[in-house]
């Protein structure tokens, strides 16, 4: 039994360039490995409901959380709309980082990115492999022009032999991608869901996710307004340049050793990108897990399963 006064569970306010930004940190035993985890969006945070999926992280890491700069609780109206650059993120994490490692007296920690984190990781270990003992990219971004063109056709053509009018009406009102219009993504994104291949494969899990969400302690009712506020301002500003990201040329070898997770229904991400850049990309070691009843969120629709692959080859590690 670990004695309680090693356990952690704490929100941490850290000023990074003049900006407020928040951490959550939680875990059984603060002697486990750091465990960082690099949330998706642009500017979709996790800190207002993830603790429901990670209980059984907690006993193997001390799991970090992090509402980055103009995310959720780290959003303010007086964020510079320049500092909202992939090479600024990169230097947050880098801070982020740097002060874990200082603050709980570790030389190496773990990074964990989803989505849009995994994007912003895939940077951050290429540049500073020295911090990580290994890297796990979820839902792995590689191209998302690639990404949107391959769901795109997947949908179209499961419309078509499924006979679902609607899809194959909407799929063929937007056409193919690239897309200009703001209504073009909606309709696409409506799609993705409807297909079950979004943010969570079971929508029963998303409305889950939602009510904990607003009516946790972390976010609530009095803060959705600055996760809502956040989503908006980053995607107003970050987009553009995740769809110019190319893992293939950008990524093409990392230093440390990393583990792929792809659910088998994501077509936000869809798995085939990203086994294709998992088996092109130079790394010390690398794997590739599929997990079978996930879509967009593994972590989160399979986390016992995701608790026992990253502390099974952590363990490996340490």
């Amino acid at each position: 039994m670990i004695p309680e006064k090693r356990s952690i569970a704490i929100m941490k306010e850290l000023s990074i360039e003049n900006t407020k930004q928040m951490l959550m940190i939680n875990g059984a035993d603060i002697e486990n490995p750091l465990l960082l985890f690099l949330h998706g969006g642009p500017g979709t945070p996790q800190i207002g409901y993830i603790r429901h999926y990670q209980k059984e992280l907690e006993r193997f890491f001390t799991v970090v959380h992090w509402d980055q700069r103009g995310s959720g609780l780290s959003y303010s109206k007086r964020i510079s709309q320049h500092s909202m650059t992939i090479n600024h993120f990169i230097k947050d994490t880098i801070h982020v980082t740097q002060w874990l490692l200082a603050h709980f007296s570790k030389t190496k920690l773990y990074l964990a990115g989803h989505s849009w984190g995994s994007m912003l990781a895939l940077y951050v270990v290429q540049q500073r492999p020295d911090l990580f003992y290994a890297y796990y990219g979820i839902s792995q971004v590689v191209s998302p022009h690639d990404e949107e063109s391959t769901a795109y056709r997947h949908i179209r053509k499961t419309s078509e032999e499924k006979k679902a009018s609607i899809l194959s009406l909407l799929t063929r009102f937007i056409g193919a991608p690239p897309w200009k219009q703001d209504i073009q993504h909606l309709i696409y994104r409506f799609c993705v869901e409807v297909s079950r291949g979004g943010f969570t494969r079971l929508h029963r899990q998303s409305l889950a996710v939602l009510f904990q969400m607003l009516t946790g302690n972390e976010y609530g009712v009095r803060n959705i307004h600055s996760v809502l506020n956040g989503l908006r301002f980053s995607k107003k500003h970050l987009t553009d340049e995740l769809y110019r990201f190319n893992a293939f040329r950008s990524v093409p070898s990392i230093k440390v050793p990393c583990v792929f997770i792809s659910g088998k229904h994501d077509l936000i991400v869809p798995a085939e990108i990203s086994k294709q850049y998992y088996q092109e990309l130079v790394a010390p070691e690398k794997r590739w897990i599929q997990f079978e009843n996930s879509a967009h969120t593994p972590h989160i629709e399979e986390p016992s399963l995701f608790a026992s692959t990253l502390s099974r080859h952590a363990r490996y590690h340490l």
